[in-house]
């Protein structure tokens, strides 16, 4: 998959081509078809957020299409 990957603070993003996800058990993977940007990511990129880990796959706020399902998952 391509994905805009954060490599170091406050610099430009990165398009990369990572391994594809698999779905946990009771998940999905989505291909991602809209994602929006927020201020939680904007506090991601400066490096503000204590939780984020580099590198960092930015975007929370998404849609798409179940493209794959874990084990567990009914519907």
């Amino acid at each position: 998959m391509r994905a805009a990957v954060l490599q170091a603070w406050r610099a430009p993003l990165a398009i990369e081509t990572l391994d594809d996800p698999a779905p946990p058990p009771g998940g999905v993977v989505l291909r991602v078809l809209a994602c929006g940007v927020c201020r939680s990511d904007w506090h991601a990129w400066t490096g503000a957020d204590p939780d984020v880990i580099l590198p960092h796959v930015p975007g929370h706020e998404f849609c798409g299409e179940v493209v794959a399902v874990g084990p567990g998952v009914t519907r």
